[in-house]
């Protein structure tokens, strides 16, 4: 078992110092509230960088996160419990003008049941402050994994009608969730922003070790998230390979060839006798941005589409390198009008087709990287989603006093 990591309760000014208890009025002290189920945690990190962005937006954010480490029912129950204790106290002690929770269904659950979510609510209720509520995964989707799906599908939706009544308002990462909300009649109507996700990832160094000798790489990061299309992308690496175009596909980030994720791409790749994928496993933040950098080509292959609530996609993007992404039915409509990735129809002789273009000409490879790069520093910054939460922060705050 892990070590046990303590709850974060770190106090960020925007010349980020330490703040101390008598911190002024123009800075609204915001606790931001999580729960992780993992040591490498995407939810954690990006709660912790928009704290610090806050901070430029002049509010005072401490922070307060457990990374849960019990599996069984009872034994997670009680350290979610002992968790909220501590953090009842430490709230009392500096009390937040509001609070500021970031919610991913799975991670507040048991077996994907959110059984735990109301122990944390009760405690936040007591403070008697706004909570503002980032949903970065809300719900299970209806229709998949039969049975065990549902299940997900029903409860989940429950706490979220539960999260719904006890908050303030809520912040999305993509269009079309403010939309479902809008349209469920039996969700509390609330204000709902729209703050699209942001790399993780500082920039890549300026001195790169360059693209390895031999096939052109094209990487993938996020390659064993769910939605993730493993045989279409081996299909079109197929088709490229009958063509004597063979490239070396490098999936980058954790969990590594040993997971159930990366040993679906090793089984497909030695079905089709192509060439076994490179795994990076688990990189430095640094590293990671360097080997996305250092890819010809990027592909984002997710079912759904590219959208404003991937931090692969943000990342991808921002390092440079040209971004190859399959159509979906939730494509981000600001990005495909934008020209940031190529877009391709998902079918292996489309993506084939693409990767081949690109592969074949530097130039416009060259030029669509920089405009994927434009379009995440506009549209998936980091300051643009910690100047929208301001906003929604300080209305709150506004309304509750008023």
């Amino acid at each position: 078992m892990a070590a046990r990591q303590p709850t974060i309760a770190a106090s960020l000014r925007g010349d980020g110092d330490v703040d101390t208890a008598d911190a002024s009025e123009r800075s609204p002290r915001i606790a931001v509230v999580g729960i992780s189920t993992d040591a490498t945690c995407g939810v954690r990190d990006h709660a912790t960088l928009l704290a610090a962005a806050l901070a430029q937006e002049h509010m005072a954010c401490s922070i307060h996160w457990l990374t849960r480490e019990e599996q069984a029912l009872a034994a997670a129950r009680a350290e979610v419990a002992a968790w909220t204790e501590r953090l009842a106290i430490e709230l009392a002690v500096r009390r937040p003008d509001a609070v500021l929770l970031h919610y991913s269904a799975f991670t507040y659950s048991y077996k994907g049941v959110p059984l735990l979510l109301r122990t944390v609510l009760a405690v936040l209720r007591e403070l008697g402050v706004p909570l503002v509520t980032v949903l970065h995964e809300y719900a299970y989707p209806w229709g998949r994994s039969g049975a065990r799906g549902a299940l997900w599908a029903l409860t989940q939706r429950a706490a979220l009608l539960q999260l719904m009544r006890a908050s303030a308002a809520v912040v999305v990462t993509v269009d079309f969730r403010a939309e479902q909300l809008a349209s469920r009649r039996w969700l509390p109507r609330r204000p709902v922003a729209v703050a699209p996700v942001f790399s993780n990832l500082p920039q890549p160094r300026a001195e790169r070790a360059g693209a390895a000798q031999g096939a052109p790489a094209v990487g993938l990061f996020g390659y064993a998230a769910e939605g993730v299309e493993v045989e279409l992308v081996l299909d079109a690496l197929e088709l490229l390979a009958r063509g004597e175009r063979a490239v070396g596909l490098r999936l980058l980030g954790a969990p590594g060839p040993d997971s159930p994720g990366g040993q679906a791409w090793l089984a497909g790749a030695s079905a089709r006798g192509l060439e076994r994928p490179s795994f990076s496993g688990k990189l430095a933040a640094q590293d990671l941005a360097d080997a996305l950098a250092d890819c010809e080509l990027l592909l984002f292959v997710d079912s759904t589409g590219p959208t404003s609530r991937k931090t692969t996609l943000a990342a991808s993007l921002d390092s440079g390198s040209a971004v190859v992404a399959i159509d979906g039915p939730q494509s981000w409509r600001a990005l495909v009008d934008d020209g940031a990735a190529r877009i391709v129809t998902p079918n292996a002789a489309a993506l084939a087709r693409a990767l081949a273009e690109l592969l074949e000409d530097e130039p416009r490879r060259v030029e669509l990287g920089a405009r994927g790069r434009a379009f995440a520093r506009r549209e998936m910054a980091l300051g643009t989603s910690a100047a929208i939460l301001a906003g929604v922060l300080e209305r709150a705050i506004s309304e509750r006093r008023g």
